[in-house]
């Protein structure tokens, strides 16, 4: 045939995997050759073939081979029985008709099968009329091989229907331990995998056509050590066919993935005893998900509340709570997890018996390692019995997940010194995080981001030395979608070398091994976390065998007790209990042991300071699959303050009862003796009677009653924060002279003298600093009963603040109670405790509202000689003007 035009036609665009294979192919194989797409187009042809044929790219690139080269007719059907399988290669004669140059060409043809479907026709130009071309199919073969034997997987071919090893490369017989297998049949090579089905799964590829792919397939491979070696594997057999398209042998890939199989199994165990643990504690744990969902909620609920685990997914826990509480729970909850904060509530939970207990609920954040949310974990504790105990277990779990799959092997070509990226595949594009428009670029200009990492270093070394690089789980910083992100991956530095056995580049493949390499991670974190879990518990945890000899005790038992472990362990916890609970506390204890009942009991227990404070200690017994005990562990919570809080009320109930009985009864005298006076009035002079001082004394204990009534109503709204104040401008020094009046009206006997050392307005309740001035001014009277001279004194004590000063010179208060005196319930006790009256909650009133004022309260006092209570406030802005 004739050519028409040697100008390359410029609509024809070639597809980029066929040109990037192309220039793979050309730059590792040698002799004069020409590759073609399945149309006859020509994509590319390597040095040798330019320099022989005196053609350039430029001029024969994309343009049809037909017009170039002039051939018999029957030539392109060859070509096409080829592309279309009916052959892999065949030979043919071609001439090239190039102006003044006219060359007669021995060609082999052979195709070459890549991904989604594409294939290639490579001719091999022999020789010609005018002398031989350098190159030959032999050594094109070669450089093919070259690639795959550096491949990181293990690969062999086999010849056969009994399967004799044709080739083999380095990683495949580190794999099965095996030198010197070329030219042997694979039962013969490795007779120890007969029985292992691989012999049978090789016949069929071979009799069938069809490849088998392997997915973590075990196997037993005799490696010269003391036992067969278990391994897992990925692998792929394909078959190989001849010109013919008779299978005439298998194409073995495969990786080893031990370590990702084994790692998972590790994790996969340690989750399952993980998840033993939380079901056998002696306490209700759960965990939500992201969107605050329950899918964990361990059977100590489901045994609790007679819920089964389906009524509890989502939000069905919520049904066992008292309607009453339901809603706050529920909205409580709901913030938490949407602002990923702890979360702690009360409410009544419905048993399985059919009554309602109070249950305290907390929860904290669960990220997992490398930050991620992923949802609330926590406790729900039984404090029915103990009101408001506080008992907390924090636990963190991590659902561990393995997640080990073999990625596509990422291949790159880099050429000169300066690495420029000649060719890069899909699967190592998408491992940079980049696009096509790298290939043609340095490393360097490509991949910025690898400046100040060793890669750059470790490439120059091996253009340097010539010597293979062998990178196992490094890691690895890629910018990514404009960040920073890290993986790990095993990789090959090859060196490439010319003809001449220099240098030209370097051949890099890559797995991404970061799934594996996070599997190990989680995995040692899970067996720290599971062995440390004991440890991060705030309570005092302790496990003991079946005949409750302890053997383990966690260090907030240690660090409690001041004992060793080993002294806990001789010892136990017997001798740190009082000995007024020992008694009982051996009984259940033995109890517990005989019977398998759950322990529990509140006692006191010596710390490492040699004091008893009060704990409530709950034991669980451990039992195996067939039910049967063969451990116990206990959990002790210090309920010490809960016990003095339970004290205290105590106190302030009784003083209560006594404070409001004693003007109550007072009034109830008054009014019977002025009853009887009048009925006996008939025969006396009414004037004579005593009513004026009758009713001050009533006056007087009814004002005393109003007085205790209102702080307690103070105090009701200080702690429910409904305490509202009415703040107006007014006169200080007004205000201090009314409540002086006032006071005067009922307390005759003392002698209060104003100072009015600096006039000032205020902006404040004007009521609630009336009633701090009554505060300080009645407790002057009340505990000067001997000198009842009382003065007041307003002073400027710098600039925009005043200073109100109360000062007796009464009993006087320790300076060791001058801070104790402003908190709630609390008196001073003297040796005549009984004559001074009150709840001891009026200083502690008069300290919040001074301090909802932005004020502060001064307090001066000395025992036996008097005291100086007094507050400081800003003044009001146009004073401080003036």
């Amino acid at each position: 045939m004739e050519k028409t035009s040697l100008e390359p036609d410029s609509s024809i665009v070639f597809k980029p995997v066929l040109k990037a294979n192309a220039e793979a192919i050309l730059k590792v194989a040698q002799g004069s050759l020409l590759v073609l797409d399945r149309e006859l187009r020509i994509i590319s042809g390597n040095k040798d073939f330019y320099i022989h044929s005196h053609l350039s790219p430029k001029v024969i690139e994309k343009q049809f081979l037909r017009d170039v080269f002039t051939y018999e007719m029957g030539f392109e059907q060859l070509l096409h029985t080829i592309i279309t399988g009916k052959k892999q290669s065949d030979s043919s004669t071609i001439i090239l008709n190039n102006l003044s140059v006219k060359k007669q060409f021995d060609i082999s043809i052979g195709r070459l099968d890549l991904e989604a479907g594409e294939i290639l026709l490579l001719i091999n130009f022999k020789n010609s009329s005018t002398g031989p071309l350098t190159g030959s199919k032999r050594t094109f073969t070669k450089g093919l091989n070259d690639i795959l034997s550096h491949a990181p997987a293990a690969i062999c071919t086999l010849r056969g229907p009994k399967h004799i090893f044709e080739l083999a490369n380095e990683r495949y017989i580190n794999l099965v331990g095996k030198t010197n297998i070329l030219g042997k049949e694979v039962r013969q090579v490795l007779p120890e995998v007969e029985n292992q089905s691989f012999f049978e799964i090789l016949d069929k590829v071979y009799s069938t056509g069809n490849p088998f792919v392997g997915n973590e397939i075990p196997i037993k491979l005799d490696v010269g050590e003391e036992e067969p070696r278990l391994s897992y594997l990925d692998f792929v057999y394909h078959p190989t066919r001849s010109s013919g398209g008779e299978v005439d042998g298998i194409f073995v890939h495969a990786i080893d993935v031990t370590e990702q199989v084994l790692a998972r199994k590790k994790v996969e165990e340690s989750e399952k005893q993980l998840r033993t643990f939380i079901n056998t504690a002696p306490v209700i744990l759960w965990l939500t998900n992201k969107d605050g969902y329950s899918p964990f909620l361990n059977k100590n609920w489901m045994d609790y509340t007679g819920q089964s685990e389906q009524q509890v997914k989502n939000y069905g826990w919520l049904d066992a709570i008292h309607p009453n509480d339901k809603e706050r729970a529920e909205t409580s909850f709901i913030e938490a997890n949407r602002n990923r904060q702890s979360y702690r509530t009360t409410y009544r939970l419905l048993t399985k018996a059919g009554n309602y207990r109070w249950m305290i609920a907390r929860g904290v954040p669960n990220y997992t390692s490398d930050g991620t949310y992923k949802g609330m974990i926590g406790t729900v504790v039984d404090v029915h019995e103990d009101k408001i105990k506080e008992q907390l277990l924090r636990e963190k779990e991590h659902r561990i997940r393995s997640i080990v799959e073999e990625a596509t092997v990422a291949t790159a070509l880099y050429t000169g010194r300066e690495m420029k990226i000649e060719l890069a595949n899909d699967a190592m594009i998408q491992l940079w995080g980049k696009d096509r428009s790298v290939v043609g670029k340095t490393l360097r200009e490509a991949l910025p981001e690898l400046e100040g990492q060793p890669f750059y270093g470790l490439l120059d070394k091996v253009f340097t030395t010539g010597e293979t690089y062998w990178g196992k789980e490094d890691r690895v910083e890629l910018n990514i979608e404009n960040e920073l992100k890290s993986g790990y991956f095993s990789f090959t530095y090859k060196p490439l070398r010319n003809e001449k056995g220099q240098i030209y580049g370097i051949l890099n493949m890559a797995l991404d091994v970061s799934e594996m390499v996070e599997s190990k991670n989680l995995l040692k974190e899970s067996e720290s976390r599971f062995r440390q879990m004991a440890d991060l518990m705030p309570e005092k945890v302790a496990k003991s065998d079946v005949n409750g000899e302890p053997i383990y005790f966690n260090q907030n038992w240690i660090q409690y007790s001041g004992l060793s472990f080993e002294e806990l362990k001789i010892h136990g916890v017997m001798d740190l209990i009082h000995p007024e609970e020992k008694e009982e506390f051996v009984r259940r204890w033995n109890a517990s042991l005989a019977t398998g009942n759950r322990f529990e009991m509140e006692f006191r227990c010596r710390n490492a300071e040699g004091k008893y404070k009060w704990h409530l200690s709950r034991g669980e017994a451990m039992r195996n699959e067939d039910g049967i005990i063969n451990r116990w562990i206990a959990t002790t919570t210090e309920i010490q303050k809960i016990k003095e809080e339970e004290k205290r009320k105590e106190d302030f109930l009784k003083m209560v009862s006594h404070e409001l009985k004693t003007p109550v009864t007072s009034i109830k005298g008054y009014v019977q003796l002025l009853l009887s006076l009048l009925n006996n009035s008939k025969t006396t002079d009414i004037s004579s009677l005593p009513l004026k001082p009758s009713l001050e004394r009533i006056d007087h204990q009814i004002v005393r009653l109003t007085r205790l009534i209102s702080e307690m109503l103070d105090l009701s709204r200080l702690e429910e924060n409904k305490l509202e104040l009415r703040k107006e401008t007014f006169n200080l020094n007004k205000l201090v002279d009314q409540t002086v009046q006032d006071i005067t009206y009922t307390n005759t006997q003392h002698e209060i003298e104003v100072f009015h050392d600096f006039n000032c307005n205020i902006h404040a309740d004007k009521d609630r600093i009336g009633q701090v001035l009554i505060n300080f001014v009645t407790n002057a009277i009340k505990y000067s009963p001997e000198n009842r001279k009382v003065e007041i004194y307003i002073r400027e004590i710098e600039k925009g603040f005043v200073n109100v000063c109360v000062k007796d010179r009464g009993i006087g208060i320790e300076e060791k109670d001058h801070k104790r005196i402003f908190k709630r319930f609390y008196r001073v006790g003297t040796k005549s405790e009984e004559t001074y009256s009150g709840f001891g909650i009026g200083l502690y009133l008069a300290k919040e509202i001074i301090h909802r004022h932005e004020g502060s309260i001064t307090v001066k006092s000395k025992l036996g000689k008097g005291s100086e209570f007094g507050f400081n406030l800003s003044v009001a802005a146009k004073d401080q003007e003036s």
